[in-house]
């Protein structure tokens, strides 16, 4: 939200919704993350839990799916670092399913749900770029099935 008031940044994709007066939002549509990792038929108390940063919003609803005394063994904001930390920490990481499932080799931990997860462009609302974010919000993003 910073680089936007700083207009190093003309449009931002982002899972939380604006919270102030000078932002305009659109919401592009929902994907959905599961619970994954490394190995089929696991359960959530057989791993080690590994966290990807998904924003503030996101770690109320961890809250209620992660056990409360469990210390996560990495943290990151990237999902290819946690894909591939999977198997050595024997751990699991909540992943967007499509894109999951385009990388192979995950499997979802037995004992958990899923989780639908918006995703918002924002933008400024004077920004002199407003018909190029027009033009760019016409274009689906999302290919959830």
């Amino acid at each position: 939200m910073k680089q936007l008031h700083e207009r190093q940044l003309d449009l931002l994709i982002t899972t939380e919704a604006p919270k102030m007066d000078e932002f305009s939002s659109q919401l592009l549509g929902h994907f959905t993350l599961a619970l994954y990792c490394s190995s089929p038929a696991r359960k959530k108390s057989e791993l080690n839990y590994l966290r990807l940063e998904w924003g503030p919003d996101f770690q109320q609803h961890e809250t209620g799916l992660i056990a409360a005394d469990e210390v996560p063994v990495l943290t990151t904001s990237s999902a290819e670092l946690a894909r591939q930390q999977l198997s050595a920490l024997n751990g699991c990481s909540w992943l967007p399913v499509n894109w999951a499932n385009e990388k192979g080799g995950l499997h979802t931990v037995a004992d958990s749900a899923t989780l639908l997860r918006p995703l918002y462009a924002i933008w400024l609302q004077n920004s002199d770029k407003y018909s190029l974010i027009c033009d760019l919000l016409k274009t689906d993003v999302l290919d959830e099935q």
